[in-house]
C-alpha cells in the first residue's frame, strides 16, 4: 500500500477524554476477570498449573502442548524482533531529522527531499511502534505505562504544549532552569509531536490565543519559526531514540532479570503465579485491537462510537490525520496481533493458533486466522485516504470496522473461553 504524504492545514485537534480513558482502563491489564469455561468447551479443563505442557485433560493433544515454547517463540519470533525494529528505526529517524534541520540552518531554505526523508523516516517509526502498541506488555505498562506514553501518547494530545517547547528549547530555558525534553510531559514529545513539527504545513502556533504561544511567535519571520521548529524536531528525535534504546535494554539487558528472560522463564521464575499467567498477560495486551483499533481509530471517527462530535462523523478523532497515516496504523496493529496469534512469521513458530487445536479448538484456531488475515487484506485493498472515506464514503470504513469486529468478537468469547484465560477489566461485560 503507497504511503501518502498528504498534508493538512494546521487544525487544534481535540481528543475526546474518552478515548484516553478507555487507553489507560486497557493499559491497566492487571485487573482482570475470569472467564470461565463452560462445558461445552474442551478447553475449559486445561490445567492451570505451574509446568510447561498442562495437564493431561483428556482433550485432544493439549496435555502435549509446551506452554514454555510458546512463551520463547512469541519472545524470540515477535516481541524481541519488534522491539529492534523499533530501535532501529528511531536510530535512522534520528539521523534523517538531524540532516534536514542542519541543512536548513546553514540553508536557509528548506530542502524538499531532505525534508521528505525525515518524514519517510517518521512513517517507518510509527509503523514499527503500531505493533508494538499491541504487545503492551512488562516495560511498556511500568509506572502507569510512563515509557509507552512518552513514546506516544494518543489519543491524549496537545498541539499548543509542542508549540510552547518549541520556544522553550530555542531559549534553552523553562520555568527558570535549563531546558531538558525528558523531563517534560508526554504530550510535549513522542511521536506525535514529532507528526506534527514534520508534517503540519501552518506555521502559526496551535494555541487558543497568543498569549499561550511563544512571544510574537506568529508574527516572526517563516524561516526562523521553520528553524525554531526544526531544532525541536531534532530534539524529540533524539528523544525518541533513548525512549527506544530503553525499552531495547529493558528486553534484553540484565541476563536473567531482562523481561526477554522473565517471560521465557516465567514456569519457573517466580515472577508470575504460574505460567499460564504469564500467558495471560500476553493476551491481555491483544485486546488493544479491540479497544482502540476498532472503536478507537474506526468506531469513533465514522462514528459508530460515541466520540468529541457525540455520534457523527468526525474527522478529529482520526489518528495520524496530518500524516494521512491512519491507515497504515490499522494495519500494523492487525500484523502485530497476526504474529502473536502465529507465534511469528513462519508456520514452524509455537503460537495460539497451536495452542487452540492442543484444547480441540482447531475450527477456531482456522477460523480466526483466516478471519485476521481478511483484516489485512481489507486494509490493503482499501482505496485512496483515510479521511476522506470517513467523509464521503462512511460504509467503507464501517465495513473494516466490521471485519475486525468479527476477530475481537471471538477473541474476547471462543478465545479466552476455550484456553481459560482472563478477560482485562475493560472487557469484562462488553458484549459490542
Amino acid at each position: 500500500m503507497a504511503v501518502s504524504l498528504t498534508t493538512f492545514s494546521l487544525r487544534p485537534l481535540f481528543k475526546p477524554l474518552f478515548l484516553a480513558a478507555t487507553l489507560t482502563s486497557l493499559l491497566a491489564c492487571g485487573d482482570s476477570v475470569t472467564s470461565a469455561a463452560g462445558s461445552q468447551f474442551n478447553g475449559g479443563n486445561v490445567d492451570q498449573g505451574d509446568n510447561n505442557s498442562g495437564g493431561d485433560t483428556g482433550n485432544g493433544n493439549s496435555s502435549d502442548f509446551d506452554k514454555t515454547k510458546l512463551l520463547n517463540d512469541l519472545v524470540e519470533q515477535v516481541f524481541v524482533p519488534a522491539v529492534n525494529d523499533f530501535q532501529q528505526a528511531s536510530t535512522e529517524h534520528a539521523t534523517a531529522v538531524a540532516a534536514y534541520c542542519s541543512d536548513l540552518k546553514t540553508q536557509q531554505v528548506s530542502d524538499a527531499d531532505l525534508l521528505q526523508t525525515a518524514k519517510t523516516s517518521w512513517q517507518v517509526s510509527m509503523s514499527a511502534w503500531q505493533q508494538l502498541e499491541v504487545m503492551q506488555i512488562g516495560p511498556l505498562l511500568n509506572n502507569d505505562a510512563q515509557l509507552r506514553n512518552e513514546i506516544y501518547s494518543w489519543p491524549v494530545t496537545n498541539q499548543c504544549a509542542v508549540d510552547q517547547d518549541v520556544g522553550f528549547n530555542e531559549a534553552g530555558t523553562v520555568a527558570g532552569g535549563e531546558y531538558d525534553i525528558s523531563k517534560r510531559t508526554s504530550t510535549r514529545r513522542g511521536l506525535d509531536a514529532q507528526e506534527y513539527l514534520l508534517f503540519n504545513t501552518d506555521l502559526n502556533h496551535a494555541c487558543a490565543n497568543d498569549s499561550q504561544a511563544p512571544q510574537n511567535w506568529n508574527q516572526r519571520p517563516d524561516i526562523e519559526r521553520q528553524i525554531a521548529r526544526c531544532e525541536y524536531s531534532v530534539e524529540v528525535a533524539n528523544d525518541l531514540l533513548n525512549s527506544a534504546n530503553e525499552l531495547a535494554d529493558a528486553w534484553l539487558s540484565g541476563g536473567a532479570s531482562s523481561y526477554a528472560e522473565i517471560l521465557k522463564t516465567a514456569a519457573t521464575n517466580g515472577q508470575f503465579d504460574n505460567v499460564d499467567a504469564a500467558i495471560n498477560r500476553v493476551t491481555d495486551a491483544l485486546f488493544y485491537v479491540d479497544k482502540i483499533t476498532k472503536d478507537a481509530k474506526l468506531g469513533a471517527p465514522v462514528g459508530l462510537i460515541n466520540n468529541s462530535c457525540g455520534t457523527a462523523t468526525c474527522v478529529n478523532d482520526i489518528e495520524s490525520r496530518l500524516s494521512a497515516h491512519s491507515l497504515q496504523n490499522i494495519r500494523a496493529n492487525i500484523v502485530a496481533m497476526q504474529r502473536v496469534f502465529k507465534g511469528g512469521s513462519s508456520d514452524t513458530d509455537v503460537g495460539f493458533d497451536d495452542y487452540l487445536v492442543a484444547v480441540d479448538a482447531s475450527e477456531l484456531a482456522v477460523t480466526m486466522a483466516t478471519d485476521i488475515q481478511a483484516m489485512i487484506d481489507a486494509i490493503d485493498s482499501f482505496e485512496g485516504e483515510f479521511e476522506a472515506a470517513v467523509v464521503n464514503e462512511p460504509a467503507k470504513v464501517q465495513a473494516l470496522y466490521q471485519n475486525i469486529k468479527k476477530v475481537t468478537d471471538n477473541l474476547k468469547s471462543a478465545f479466552i473461553t476455550f484456553l481459560s484465560l482472563q478477560l482485562p477489566a475493560s472487557s469484562a461485560g462488553d458484549a459490542d
